[in-house]
């Protein structure tokens, strides 16, 4: 089945890259309601483990529904920690990418650990934002966004009241939006450079509004930060900017606020 897109957390190098960059894949194995289907891979004993960690750490109604295939791939240390990936264009199968170089919760340091449930964490977030519930197929023409319509993202045309359209109404006016379609059209369709640094610039210029210079990649990756922020920080009590803002916004929802504390009690063991 063809793979629409990836998308990808970075350590070290914090904005976007193709998915087609060098990397070496270990292994691919299947998912079946939750369950790790064993073969002859050599990696099978380390991505077993990584998915047993995924499995037990995020509500399992989510993850058996969507999650289909766990691949591991390399590219070297602090590069590309983990991605996801629709299987489909309904969005309705997914598989979760992570290197196994970064993603350690056998390691013995504490920043290892913590990159380790940080790169899970904003993967789960992008499962929550762009599954089938939240995002609907879109025409193959379709590519700009038009005024008053819901976003548009890589996976399709988002839901009304779907978590991204709500963030991307609340957060990201129409000058911000237009500029970032701006650079997508203009640089990043066809060079990496020119797009990762005007990308920058739209960080820089906004750098208040942003939790990371990652998160100015695109709204989908700004949504999955907060969310991670959201999930392993604490409220604002008084926020002050759009950033802070950013990580109250799903204290909207009740059924956030719950897998919050779930996924909260869940890392504890690792921490």
């Amino acid at each position: 089945m063809k793979i629409n897109i990836l998308l990808f957390l970075f350590f070290g190098v914090t904005l976007f890259s193709p998915p087609n960059n060098e990397g070496e894949t270990l292994g691919s194995w299947d998912i079946r309601n939750g369950i790790f289907i064993e073969n002859e891979d050599e990696e099978t004993t380390i991505a077993r483990y990584n998915w047993n960690v995924f499995y037990n750490m995020f509500p399992k109604r989510v993850t058996q529904k969507y999650i289909k295939r766990l691949v591991l791939m390399t590219d070297g240390e602090d590069e590309k920690t983990g991605a996801l990936g629709a299987l489909n264009n309904k969005n309705t199968e997914w598989q979760l990418v992570l290197d196994p170089i970064d993603v350690d919760f056998t390691s013995k340091s504490k920043t290892r650990i913590h990159q380790s449930i940080y790169t899970l964490v904003h993967e789960f977030g992008h499962l929550l934002t762009l599954n089938h519930t939240q995002i609907k197929p879109k025409p193959a023409n379709k590519i700009d966004q038009d005024k008053d319509e819901p976003y548009v993202t890589m996976e399709g045309i988002a839901v009304k009241n779907s978590y991204i359209n709500k963030f991307v109404s609340e957060f990201w006016d129409g000058n911000l939006l237009k500029e970032w379609d701006y650079i997508q059209r203009t640089f990043c369709y066809t060079e990496q450079k020119s797009c990762l640094e005007k990308l920058y610039g739209l960080y820089q210029d906004n750098y208040t509004d942003f939790l990371t210079d990652y998160a100015a990649e695109s709204p989908e990756e700004d949504i999955a930060e907060s969310w991670t922020a959201f999930v392993l920080g604490e409220r604002i009590k008084k926020p002050k900017t759009i950033a802070e803002k950013k990580i109250n916004f799903f204290y909207k929802f009740d059924e956030l606020v719950y897998y919050r504390k779930v996924i909260r009690k869940n890392i504890r063991r690792y921490e």
